[in-house]
């Protein structure tokens, strides 16, 4: 898994790369606009790797509607039962696209109450 414009920017140098897979939850909404910016001088199209949640789709999704070079970006559906109900927003795909909302922030509100009821398993770290 590359992080950051050091971890990228080989494998733009060598031509090694189609299509470069930004992690945007670690790298952060800013660092992956700047990784995208330099997959842009490269030649490079973007597609965020998106398999956290609806907060990381949001997260992934603004980054999407913001930089010319995206390509595509994944999302998981296969997950716990109460994962819609964590925020206040869930993805609504029309014709194959994802609807970004235009509410303030990532554009939905976390769920305290849903996130106390489901605590962690086990250690994190």
């Amino acid at each position: 898994s590359l992080f950051g414009l050091r971890g990228f920017r080989p494998f733009f140098e060598a031509e090694s790369m189609d299509v470069a897979i930004i992690d945007t939850p670690w790298n952060g909404t800013w660092l992956g606009m700047k990784i995208a910016a330099l997959a842009e001088a490269f030649e490079v199209n973007v597609a965020p790797h998106n398999f956290y949640g609806n907060l990381s789709t949001l997260m992934s999704a603004h980054l999407c509607a913001a930089v010319p070079n995206f390509r595509t970006m994944e999302i998981d559906v296969d997950d716990v039962p109460w994962k819609n109900d964590i925020i206040t927003w869930v993805p609504e795909i029309i014709d194959g696209h994802l609807a970004v909302p235009n509410a303030p922030g990532w554009g939905a509100e976390l769920n305290d109450d849903v996130i106390a009821a489901h605590p962690p398993t086990r250690p994190v770290g």
